[in-house]
């Protein structure tokens, strides 16, 4: 859904969830009829709504575009939540820029499924301000992208039994990510922030995954950050276990024939 004269409302949001739910039917859900494989939206940067929340948490904001905002799957127990936050606030002080606070994003799984539920992780929303040492938005931008990517292989190595809980579907000070192990008519109860009418956007996309070569989770589910596409792109690691497999094959032929 997009506003074609960039005029933000609270309308092009609930046209787009309308848009998720009726394509329910596309979307893949396993023996649970309650634990989709994913459904997720992504909105431009509420900046109305997140500033009214951070100046009931304490959290200072910079203009808008001045500051980051990512959704970040966190593990459940607080003692390991707080080596990743740690780890996070690292990095973004390793790459000059300021880690200005934390929202607990309000979340209601009631109507999720046993499987969907037993991996569910502690979800969050994390604010960096632009360091003094950035040009330009456009460096912003590239800035918050390099810090997303140093944590997604940072995490992997921290010595944590639930490092798998870690993940960050979004961080950008443009667009701002809510999804999550979901069916299309999960979303806007699992997340009450969607139905506030101070969420505004000029534009939505959104998605329902359906499982193709890879196992439904958290972090798969709405698999983009800049493009909407049917999850075929996954299928890169089928191919490449693919070539693997035939390798012997091939093997065996070249020998046979020398």
């Amino acid at each position: 859904m997009v506003d074609i004269k960039g005029r933000r409302s609270h309308t092009i949001v609930r046209q787009a969830l309308r848009v998720l739910i009726n394509l329910l039917h596309r979307g893949a859900c396993g023996c649970e009829a309650n634990t989709g494989d994913g459904a997720g939206v992504l909105l431009q940067v509420p900046d109305k709504f997140l500033r009214r929340e951070c100046d009931r948490l304490g959290i200072p904001l910079p203009p808008a575009r001045e500051y980051g905002c990512g959704l970040v799957f966190l593990p459940r127990d607080a003692e390991q939540r707080d080596r990743v936050r740690a780890l996070l606030h690292s990095i973004v002080d390793e790459e000059g820029q300021h880690l200005l606070g934390w929202r607990d994003v309000p979340t209601d799984d009631h109507l999720l499924g046993a499987s969907a539920l037993s991996v569910e992780p502690h979800i969050t929303q994390v604010f960096i301000g632009r360091g003094p040492a950035v040009r330009d938005h456009t460096h912003f931008e590239r800035t918050l992208y390099v810090i997303r990517k140093l944590f997604e292989k940072a995490v992997v190595a921290l010595d944590i039994p639930e490092n798998k809980f870690a993940y960050m579907p979004s961080l950008s000070s443009n667009t701002l990510i809510y999804k999550g192990m979901l069916s299309a008519d999960q979303i806007e109860t699992m997340y009450p922030d969607l139905a506030d009418p101070d969420v505004e956007s000029a534009l939505a996309l959104v998605h329902q995954r359906f499982s193709t070569n890879t196992f439904p989770s958290w972090p798969l589910a709405h698999p983009y950050r800049y493009v909407a596409h049917n999850g075929e792109i996954n299928t890169l690691r089928g191919n490449i276990n693919w070539m693997r497999a035939r390798e012997r094959s091939a093997g065996r032929r070249r020998s046979a024939t020398t």
